[in-house]
């Protein structure tokens, strides 16, 4: 995350966070969909990002604006801009006479037929912060809700049933957006089940343990210890068995830390733990749900030397 001037500068994967802590008071209902046609891929090319929005913002004021039109800018890099000076809480200069209750964002480039191509980043982007949008401000994601500015005449912002040559003020974002067009059937092709799908995966429940809390450097070396130990003793499964119920109490402390559903490949060798007692007549592990990656996986291979066969 960058400011410099009249824009701060995100990062995709900053995005969804740096949103939900935005304090926004106006209505929002509609997501307008823009590409900027120039500046493009082509002008773009080994520019400053933030001249390259400074200059977006200057002709907009040239042309009597009071600052620049859009609320955000997209960049080819997939970096995503916000206007300081058209925040969130600022009605958008995005499609003439329907800017009302809406958020306008421009997409750097011309996206009409022969020209760019959308990089994979911003187009990963495009998806994410439409998703990300949909999901603060509770927008039904839709082509009622997020609208292409093809959708609407040129002067009063009257809403077409479709793109339509001659009626529409403007071909954009541009009659290859996504490589299917400017049209509803080109966006419901596309563009609108893809930002669907990206909403389902942002509120699904995370799984990843690289997303929880991680071992502390001691933590990871007792647990690595442990493994060594385990390892050094398979020749004597007698042995074997005692010391992992003498280190049950160390497992359990270590499991703590990662904290997921019990893998499907892990069920058979958690029912036998679940019957079975350490050395103090106390429950090797008092729930079967709950455990770390790690901690499973440890116990699967212990399983397959036969270590909890009775």
């Amino acid at each position: 995350m960058q400011q410099k001037g009249n824009f701060l500068l995100l990062e995709r994967d900053e995005f969804r966070d740096w949103l939900k802590k935005q304090n926004v008071t106006r209505k929002i209902t509609h997501l307008q969909v823009h590409h900027t046609y120039l500046p493009n891929y082509t002008t773009r090319k080994n520019q400053d990002p933030f001249k390259c929005l400074e200059g977006m913002r200057n002709s907009h004021l040239s042309q009597g604006w009071n600052d620049i039109g859009q609320n955000f800018t997209i960049l080819d890099t997939g970096q995503i801009a916000y206007s300081l000076g058209r925040g969130l809480n600022v009605t958008p200069a995005g499609i003439a006479g329907a800017n009302t209750n809406m958020l306008c964002t421009e997409i750097v480039g011309n996206f009409d037929v022969g020209g760019d191509k959308m990089s994979d980043e911003q187009k990963n982007t495009v998806i994410h912060f439409y998703a990300c949008l949909a999901e603060k401000f509770n927008i039904p994601i839709n082509t009622d809700h997020i609208v292409y500015h093809a959708w609407y005449t040129a002067k009063n912002g009257t809403r077409l049933p479709d793109f339509i040559p001659g009626m529409s003020s403007k071909t954009c974002p541009g009659t290859a957006f996504f490589e299917d067009g400017n049209t509803i059937a080109a966006a419901n092709k596309n563009f609108i089940p893809q930002i669907k799908a990206e909403l389902a995966r942002l509120k699904k429940p995370s799984t990843n343990v690289k997303d929880d809390e991680p071992m502390t450097k001691e933590e990871r070396l007792a647990f690595d210890n442990l493994c060594a130990q385990v390892e050094s003793l398979t020749k004597s499964k007698d042995v074997l068995k005692q010391t992992i119920m003498e280190q049950g109490s160390l497992i359990l402390k270590l499991q703590s830390k990662l904290s997921m559903d019990v893998p499907a490949y892990a069920q058979g060798v958690v029912d036998k733990l679940s019957c079975m007692k350490d050395k103090n007549g106390n429950k090797v592990i008092d729930t079967t749900n709950g455990k770390s990656e790690a901690f499973y996986q440890a116990v699967t291979v212990l399983d397959r030397t036969g270590l909890f066969d009775k």
